[in-house]
């Protein structure tokens, strides 16, 4: 008996519910109007019956597919969906909307005509069925909104399977050995995740409690393989460094110096809507640095373009403390580098950009000798003071030193040939900081 009666009514509820619906349909076929704030999109049928609406939208969506921008992002490459191949649906947009609130456009993507441009504009990736369709789904959704332009990068909308994770870069530095904390700071760095837009700083990896102390030679090594790699790809730069002389052991243009105590960081943001992963090993005698993640579109080839070579000054000192017949080289002379970087963007071999990196300049150390303080040298530069001769502005002395600087194998004259002035009589000073008088 119970039974019956719950039966009769789920069944009476059922039939209201039938209806109220019949009856709301009803009511806007016999010109019932959308309540106040009825969108559709950024559209308004607010107050408006149904075939008002519908013509309204009718112009609103004409309109639209006038100003139809929708933008499709792969990794580092973009390009346009042509506006034929979407369709705004009026019926089924009203048929979807409710009164009173903000209701979505309903737009239909052509399947045919997305592969169609997927296939020309990414060639080397080849998307299944499943993968289109979730692809045009992703963008019917961005384009509820109604509001243009619409960048939709499509890796959103695909498995990770659909398209295969590689290594995109790498570096690779040979080495005997090691010490322990390089080997924790390669240990700490390997499998660091780089999410979408996010950045990735050097220093809160490799200065943590479980790296241990590092040098900061070991530190600006690690680095530069790092930024090497990253050079390799479309990762944006935000912090990098540079030495104030060049090392032998990393070529000049692909240096980021680290440096603890003044707190330089090598740091860089990840612009692609998908993730990478650095790996990092030492094995057979070389480290190995690399970038693991969805393959980019274009191929990032970094080189030293030029590179010029700065010879060092020869700077005379003299003290009463080294003997006659005696020089004491009191700092080895260094060549000065500048290297100019630039990197080529390819596809398939064909160079299709080619950008500036950056030019870096490492002044040269001088040579300084020490040289006896005889009479004879002492009332030379004594005279030449008083004549008001101008000493370069990189000559160092102590409280007993007297200083005059000369190219090397040149004798130790305070006035150099080949010093350039300008007609005010101003001395050109080159990049070393001294006199012109040749590289």
């Amino acid at each position: 008996m119970s039974q019956k009666v719950v039966t009769i009514s789920l069944s009476s509820i059922l039939l209201l519910f039938i209806m109220s619906g019949a009856a709301l349909a009803s009511d806007f076929r016999f010109g019932k109007q959308y309540a106040d704030h009825t969108y559709v999109g950024p559209f308004n049928i607010s107050n408006n019956k149904a075939k008002q609406a519908k013509s309204k939208l009718a112009s609103d969506f004409s309109e639209l597919q006038s100003k139809l921008e929708v933008n499709l992002i792969y990794q580092d490459i973009q390009f346009s969906l042509p506006p034929e191949a979407i369709k705004f649906d009026i019926d089924m947009t009203l048929a979807n909307a409710t009164s009173g609130e903000d209701n979505p456009i309903i737009a239909i993507v052509s399947r045919e005509a997305l592969q169609t441009v997927l296939s020309q504009e990414l060639p080397k990736i080849q998307f299944s069925e499943n993968a289109i369709d979730s692809i045009a789904t992703g963008i019917e959704e961005e384009l509820q909104t109604g509001i243009m332009p619409r960048n939709v990068h499509i890796t959103d909308y695909f498995g990770v399977d659909e398209i295969q994770t590689e290594v995109i870069a790498s570096s690779e530095y040979s080495i005997d050995g090691i010490s322990p904390s390089l080997s924790k700071a390669i240990h700490a760095l390997d499998q660091s995740v780089i999410g979408p837009f996010e950045s990735f700083s050097m220093l809160e990896v490799l200065t943590s409690s479980e790296v241990g102390p590092l040098t900061d030679e070991e530190l600006t090594l690690l680095t530069s393989m790092l930024y090497t790699a990253t050079l390799q790809t479309n990762f944006q730069i935000d912090e990098r460094n540079i030495s104030t002389a060049i090392t032998t052991d990393i070529q000049a243009g692909f240096e980021a110096a680290m440096n603890q105590t003044l707190g330089l960081d090598y740091k860089f943001t990840n612009p692609n809507k998908t993730e990478f992963t650095i790996q990092a090993d030492w094995s057979a005698g070389a480290i190995n640095v690399s970038l693991e993640g969805r393959p980019l579109y274009y191929t990032y080839e970094p080189s030293v373009t030029n590179i010029e070579t700065y010879k060092p000054r020869t700077v005379r000192q003299y003290s009463a403390f080294v003997n006659d017949g005696q020089v004491v080289v009191s700092q080895e002379g260094k060549d000065g580098v500048e290297a100019i970087v630039k990197r080529t963007l390819s596809v398939d071999g064909k160079v299709i950009d080619t950008e500036d990196v950056s030019e870096d300049f490492y002044a040269p150390i001088h040579r300084i000798e020490i040289h006896p303080l005889s009479n004879e040298n002492s009332s030379a530069i004594e005279n030449t003071n008083s004549e008001g001769a101008d000493l370069p502005q990189d000559e160092e002395t102590t409280s007993d030193n007297r200083t005059e600087t000369s190219n090397p194998g040149e004798a130790g004259n305070v006035d150099e040939p080949g010093i350039e002035e300008s007609t005010e009589g101003e001395i050109i000073y080159d990049k070393s900081g001294l006199p012109k008088s040749g590289k």
